[in-house]
């Protein structure tokens, strides 16, 4: 089993249903198994497998994908902790839950392009 579906098993089960939070989930259990590059590689190809199989490759973007893994990265590294589980983090990074919180970052009109699902485009507002 790959990483990315024993991550995706572990969220679905926590969650019932593949949503926002396990997204999250699986890129944080992914973060914590293996350096950045590696998880980000793992975590598209997961996602754009699991959209593949289930027809949903409209679903799939690539900026929201890659943005949502840095998010977690950016909020694990302010703990300096290893060792905090899924729980803590929950309870420490609660805009992370938000589905909007990307909008500090990019105009909610550009994550929806058909060039930001195809291309990862970085945020426009980086001072938050």
């Amino acid at each position: 089993m790959t990483p990315f579906k024993r991550a995706f098993t572990q969220a679905t089960a926590r969650y019932g249903r593949f949503n926002h939070a396990a997204h999250l989930f699986v890129a944080w259990q992914l973060l914590r198994d293996r350096p950045a590059l590696a998880a980000l590689a793992e975590f598209r190809a997961g996602l754009r497998d699991l959209a593949d199989r289930m027809g949903l490759q409209d679903k799939y973007s690539e900026t929201q994908t890659v943005a949502w893994i840095l998010a977690v990265l950016d909020h694990l590294d302010r703990t300096g902790s290893s060792s905090e589980d899924w729980d803590a983090f929950e309870a420490r990074c609660p805009s992370l839950f938000d589905p909007a919180y990307l909008h500090a970052f990019y105009p909610p009109d550009l994550l929806n392009r058909p060039a930001a699902r195809t291309h990862f485009r970085p945020p426009e507002r980086l001072d938050t």
